[in-house]
């Protein structure tokens, strides 16, 4: 997962709470950039197959048990009709970043909602194209 303060500016909407990243942030000039770790995406959601465009082919998370304070990484895979994709919870949402060919991703780190829940939430995906069309899916996962 890459560091939060190197994100641009993203946005992750969870159960109601919006997590943004904003920056970039200015590294100190002594400080040698480090390389990322690779992301590992240990959990894979695919929608029923579908005709035509746009589709979701498969969301990725680095886990479907969330909890607070840890990381959350998405990849979203589309046709590559695809320009823009969102994800969140409710009325709170925010964009994932266009990687190029119908690849979509986002990471950052949960809020702390407060008490020791452990709650089934649907976190939607929705992608559109660059004249209106669009689709969804609702992933289902853990967040404690």
């Amino acid at each position: 997962m890459r560091d939060i303060s190197r994100l641009g500016a993203a946005a992750l909407a969870l159960s109601g709470f919006v997590v943004c990243a904003l920056g970039p942030a200015a590294a100190p000039a002594q400080t040698p950039a480090a390389s990322a770790p690779a992301v590992v995406y240990a959990f894979t959601y695919t929608p029923a197959p579908a005709t035509g465009t746009p589709r979701i082919i498969s969301v990725e998370l680095n886990s479907n048990t969330l909890h607070a304070g840890g990381p959350i990484d998405i990849r979203v895979k589309t046709t590559p009709d695809v320009t823009k994709v969102t994800s969140g919870n409710g009325r709170h949402k925010g964009d994932l970043t266009a990687m190029g060919g119908g690849l979509f991703t986002a990471d950052s780190k949960l809020p702390h909602v407060g008490g020791l829940l452990n709650v089934a939430i649907k976190l939607h995906i929705e992608a559109t194209t660059a004249d209106g069309k669009s689709t969804s899916v609702d992933v289902p996962v853990r967040y404690h």
